[in-house]
């Protein structure tokens, strides 16, 4: 979340999903811990809570870390 003003609380939760999903013992748990992860900056996004670009970052990196995690599911 580096570069990105956010507040405690957001961040916190980010933090709290990102975790989530780095902690998936199986695809189907990542899948589901990126589509919460989705569906909270969806919700950022439609109460206007955040800017578009920091909108996006948070899209990229929830996105990112969901196929990180279910690669190396996929490996092992």
């Amino acid at each position: 979340m580096e570069g990105m003003v956010l507040s405690p609380k957001i961040e916190r939760e980010a933090d709290k999903l990102l975790a989530q999903i780095a902690r998936a013992d199986s695809m189907i748990i990542a899948a589901k811990a990126g589509a919460r992860a989705e569906g909270f900056v969806l919700g950022l996004e439609s109460a206007r809570a955040l800017n578009d670009l920091t909108i996006e970052k948070l899209y990229v990196i929830f996105d990112s870390a969901t196929e990180e995690r279910l690669r190396s599911l996929a490996t092992s």
